[in-house]
């Protein structure tokens, strides 16, 4: 099975997402293809061992059990105690998003402006395009307005400014990474930034590979899965898709296209149609971020296929959500509310600029919910489908409610 690492993160203002007439280079993916056979919904509760396909009786019961869980709506846990956040009253904050035009991060960001003023804080967004030259001015102008702190949204790499983050840190600014990297590697954080979240990235990746391979179980299938090595996280959830597929399909076969977040809108779309005319038998398109599903819906449409369809997509954009089933090819979409990453986000923020300790990178994520056609329409509910408890819940630690 051949694969490629990918990237993070989808958000999406509507002023952007008229760019997603994408055009684009990609590598074709190669594997043997089968037609869906649905959701496994309720649909797939009357089928029998016959209908497992290259499954055996025991990997179609996991998988549909950890899928039946997935879509189900996650339960808040507290990430650390309750504290005093009266010192932080009056701090500014100065909030990048990894770019503006991925709509889950812009809407992270604009929620952390919009929640500051909860707590006594103000927050200004800094629109950019993406990469180190889209990240660096913002970071220069943080330090010369003299923000308190820099909050960087869905998992921008430190590594790739380091020295503007070096120098943001040694003009007295708190630097929190929201998002940085996956929840499965620990509680520790990055050098480079004061504090940060970690999100179960790779474990929502895995859930819908595990749609994917579900509905597509009557013979191993082709699938074109398109990275983005250049934001953290995207790399470490090809890393999930590719063990997940090993562990449930060694004899799919996988060919991915590494296309960086700033050219999303000009190469997704050609990089999908080409691979699809390339190897017809493809049947699955996993877009990493589900920034990447307009334009990879446009690559599937101007293919002309019917039975190829969107999985994975991490991100969870009610946008794309709601048309799944209708306009958009989609099969799968998985992430969180962007307001619940807001509030876990703003939790660590407010712990590190009110003198208290910063709890641990993995406790202050957010968890995610899988979307397929058995339970979308819920995401059109409260929260995006996550309900309240979250929001209570931060909240009570924060002494505001």
């Amino acid at each position: 099975m051949k694969i490629l690492r990918a990237h993070r993160t989808s958000r999406g203002r509507t002023r952007l997402l008229a760019a997603v007439a994408l055009t684009a280079a990609a590598t074709t993916l190669a594997g043997c293809g089968a037609v869906s056979t649905g959701s496994s919904g309720s649909n797939d509760k009357q089928l029998d061992s016959s209908d497992t396909g290259f499954l055996s009786q025991q990997q179609y019961d996991e998988l549909s059990a950890i899928v039946k869980k997935a879509q189900a709506v996650p339960e808040f846990q507290s990430p650390g105690p309750a504290f005093d956040i009266s010192k932080a009253k009056g701090k500014r904050l100065f909030i990048i998003p990894t770019a503006s035009q991925l709509p889950v991060c812009e809407q992270i960001a604009q929620s952390v402006k919009k929640l500051a003023p909860k707590v006594g804080m103000t927050g200004h967004v800094f629109d950019n395009s993406g990469g180190a030259s889209g990240w660096i001015p913002g970071i220069q102008q943080a330090i010369s307005q003299h923000y308190d702190a820099i909050v960087m949204i869905c998992g921008i790499d430190p590594n790739l400014i380091g020295p503007q983050l070096q120098a943001a840190k040694k003009a007295g600014l708190a630097v929190i990474d929201s998002g940085l990297t996956d929840s499965e590697k620990g509680d520790a954080f990055d050098p480079l930034v004061t504090a940060q979240t970690n999100v179960p990235n790779m474990q929502a990746m895995r859930w819908s590979v595990d749609k994917a391979i579900l509905d597509n179980r009557k013979e191993p299938f082709h699938a074109f899965v398109i990275t983005s090595n250049d934001v953290p996280s995207g790399v470490d959830m090809y890393k999930a898709l590719k063990q997940e597929f090993a562990k449930y399909c060694p004899k799919c076969t996988i060919t991915t296209s590494n296309i960086a977040v700033p050219d999303w809108a000009t190469k997704v779309q050609s990089a999908v149609s080409s691979a699809i005319q390339a190897d017809p038998d493809i049947k699955v398109v996993i877009p990493i971020f589900d920034g990447e599903v307009p334009p990879a819906s446009a690559g599937i449409k101007a293919s002309g296929k019917q039975d190829v369809f969107i999985y994975g997509a991490y991100g969870g954009t009610p946008e794309y959500i709601k048309e799944m089933g209708s306009t958009i090819p989609m099969k799968a979409d998985v992430g969180p509310t962007q307001l619940w990453r807001a509030y876990a986000t703003l939790d660590q923020t407010l712990r590190v600029l009110s003198g208290n300790k910063p709890v641990g990178a993995s406790k202050d994520g957010d968890p995610s919910r899988l979307f397929t056609l058995d339970n979308y329409k819920e995401n059109a509910g409260v929260n995006g489908g996550f309900g309240t408890s979250f929001i209570d819940g931060y909240e009570k630690l924060w002494g505001i409610s």
